[in-house]
């Protein structure tokens, strides 16, 4: 799960979705209903007091390798396959429409499915639509233009370490405002150019081997390229911020007019690029790394136009590698998927291409799925589940011993607020101007980028739309948004292992309601816990229970450091903490509230397990799931969620409630009760 702080149809039956809730073509009947929890998951040898994640799902993960083509295989992966092969009939079916409209979704997916098929011809065609930016890179004689030219190029996704973009302004959630982040690292995070051992030594050699490969299949003539490219992202590493630090709400929100932050730099001309990014007519902005910049501006002239030239065709076709020929796609994979992930093979050439139109036209495609596989019931049971999760909030709240009661007064004010999305948009974005032919692949790439960031940049001077969805219908993840302070879970969730409406409580309380009570906890968590109601950066907190938060906040950051996941690779506590923070109050709070609704309901054993036992053998359902040691290692570098074994054990220790289901303790899967960490 994320949070936001991160994807007329039915081809011959219409030309516009008409309400999910008509739907009379639903995949599953009450006669054939799924499974709510597999018993032969559960590995038996292991006692569940001993490590309970093993216990409940170590036989799924003896009997599920990961297929040669991915990085983990998870729940999550497993049901996205699963849409996956549900968007392909979508996709087949728009095959067989006849003359769309121009702009239509059903013109859209038709021709960007086609020009995706004709391998033939974007072998031909490979890199020729960017020859333009190639031509304009070398152009690029000093500093001034190299500038303007970095900056033009940001609307064609080509990555530099300068990063205006268009976003909520977090202390006035109605309006949009210029944020400038940092960027410019091909690899993804510092660590991989900067940690020693042999494993990330390799990874740079490769790495420059790559570049290098990469120019010469372009054959475009630079000498060392891939070792220069690797010395100017060190050096771009050296004064990045770390990722615990980005995720800080008061580290990363500085305010500052664009005059201001252009006088206090020598030699980045701010003004110039905003103007070139069709950003000028900001008049603030906010800096969010604000040493990464100055010292940014300092390394900028050291560097020689001419690195920087090779650097700038090296993000271009960094861009755009998985979408250039059959060569390219596969130096690309080599690298990024093999080397740093672990993957042992390609996807086949189907499977690449659905995920590239899915990714690509997400939300019209996203239109027919859930008009075909999002029956009305689910969004019925889903607002019961929350309307039930915000009731066990309020009583946590009013219960807490390290509160105090004027700040309990605001944050159930705070939580008396949230909103919530279930499914699909009310309102959906219009690609109608996008131009999309089915005989230029890789300019349709193109052209899609472009469109999404005009519409970025479209929204500076207007006010924030907070119908507008973040994530595509058929999306397997849900979000918080603290601007909107609203929970969303897309239809592409709302299904199995996590739910189904004929699921018994508890399996679906420890799945999809630990899921909602996560989503409503970051919140509260260390930086959700910055905004109020209103989805602005306030303190609305009194200073000694802020303290005692940190204090526990902090426990919490402690325990999860301390989990060893690869020999000397630990979890980052600090970076995890708001997703660790989520999980261990989404499953208190799930837990209360199915505490509630089995006071009405006759309490049976459901396949020799109580009703307590199945809601945490639901919440390991939910992460069940294999991962290899490169994509393990990649995450703890770059993912603020814990791997899935530490996501299940990390909240179980801490909670009574576990102990007493499973007579746990005294064990491994239990902490005193004076060692217990309870927050939300």
């Amino acid at each position: 799960m994320k949070q936001l702080v991160l994807m007329g149809l039915g081809v011959v039956l219409l030309t516009q979705c008409k309400s999910p809730s008509t739907n009379e073509n639903q995949d599953e009947t009450m006669e054939n209903k799924p499974v709510a929890f597999e018993l032969s998951n559960i590995d038996s040898s292991i006692a569940p007091c001993d490590n309970f994640y093993k216990y409940a799902i170590g036989n799924w993960q003896k009997e599920n390798e990961i297929p040669g083509t991915e990085g983990r295989w998870m729940s999550f992966d497993v049901l996205a396959k699963d849409n996956e092969a549900k968007i392909q009939e979508i996709l087949d079916e728009s095959l067989n429409a006849e003359n769309p409209e121009k702009g239509s979704n059903i013109q859209l997916i038709k021709d960007f499915y086609l020009s995706a098929l004709d391998t033939n011809g974007r072998n031909a065609a490979s890199f020729k639509a960017l020859m333009p930016f190639l031509d304009e890179i070398d152009a690029v004689e000093d500093y001034v233009s190299l500038q303007k030219t970095m900056a033009k190029l940001k609307r064609y996704r080509v990555g530099s370490p300068i990063g205006f973009y268009v976003g909520v302004d977090d202390m006035n959630s109605d309006e949009h405002i210029v944020s400038a982040s940092q960027g410019g690292l091909t690899l993804g995070d510092k660590s991989y150019y900067l940690k020693e051992g042999e494993k990330y030594v390799s990874i740079r050699e490769k790495y420059v081997e790559h570049v290098n490969k990469i120019f010469s299949m372009a054959t475009i003539d630079e000498q060392n390229a891939g070792e220069r490219i690797l010395a100017m992202e060190t050096k771009i590493a050296q004064i990045s911020w770390d990722r615990k630090d980005l995720r800080d709400a008061d580290k990363t929100y500085n305010k500052m007019t664009v005059e201001k932050f252009d006088s206090d730099l020598d030699n980045i001309d701010v003004a110039s690029i905003l103007s070139e990014m069709g950003l000028s007519a900001a008049e603030e902005l906010v800096v969010g790394p604000v040493s990464f910049y100055t010292e940014l501006d300092a390394l900028f002239p050291t560097i020689s136009v001419a690195d920087w030239k090779s650097y700038m065709k090296w993000h271009l076709f960094s861009a755009y590698g998985n979408h250039i020929d059959d060569n390219f796609q596969k130096a690309s994979f080599e690298f990024f998927s093999k080397e740093i992930r672990g993957v042992e093979e390609m996807r086949p050439r189907q499977e690449r291409i659905l995920k590239t139109v899915n990714g690509s036209l997400g939300e019209p495609l996203g239109k027919l799925f859930v008009e075909k596989h999002f029956p009305k019931e689910s969004k019925d049971y889903m607002v019961e589940l929350i309307e039930n999760l915000r009731s066990a909030y309020a009583r946590s709240i009013q219960g807490l011993t390290w509160m105090g009661d004027s700040t309990k007064e605001k944050a159930m004010k705070k939580l008396k607020s949230f909103t919530y999305k279930i499914g699909y948009p009310d309102k959906w974005k219009d690609y109608s101007q996008v131009d999309i032919s089915a005989d230029n692949y890789l300019q349709n790439i193109i052209n899609l980028g472009v469109w999404r960031y005009d519409y970025m940049v479209s929204k500076l001077g207007k006010p924030v739309d907070r119908d507008e969805w973040y994530m595509t219908p058929q999306m397997v993840n849900a979000y918080y948004s603290r601007a909107n302070n609203e929970i969303v879970f897309p239809a592409g969730i709302l299904q199995p292992p996590f739910f189904h409406p004929t699921f018994d409580h508890a399996i679906n309380y420890g799945g999809i309601g630990a899921v909602i009570g996560h989503e409503f906890s970051h919140g509260f968590d260390d930086q959700g816990a910055k905004y109020d109601w209103d989805g602005n950066k306030n303190n609305w907190w009194t200073k000694e229970d802020e303290e005692r938060f940190k204090e526990l906040t902090s426990k919490l950051a402690e325990q999860y450091s301390t989990y060893e996941v690869l020999p000397g690779e630990f979890v980052n506590g600090e970076l995890t903490l708001g997703e660790n923070i989520a999980d261990l109050g989404g499953l208190t709070l799930a837990y209360m509230a199915l505490e509630d609704v089995m006071k009405n309901e006759e309490d049976p054993m459901v396949d020799g397990f109580t009703w307590q036992q199945r809601f945490f053998l639901g919440w390991a359902n939910v992460w069940k799931g294999n991962i290899r040691d490169e994509a393990l290692r990649n995450r703890i570098l770059t993912d603020p969620h814990s791997p899935g074994e530490q996501r299940v054990i990390g909240p179980l220790v801490n909670l009574p409630q576990f102990d007493e289901a499973f007579g746990c303790a005294g064990t491994k899967m239990s902490k005193s009760d004076t060692a217990r960490i309870k927050i939300w």
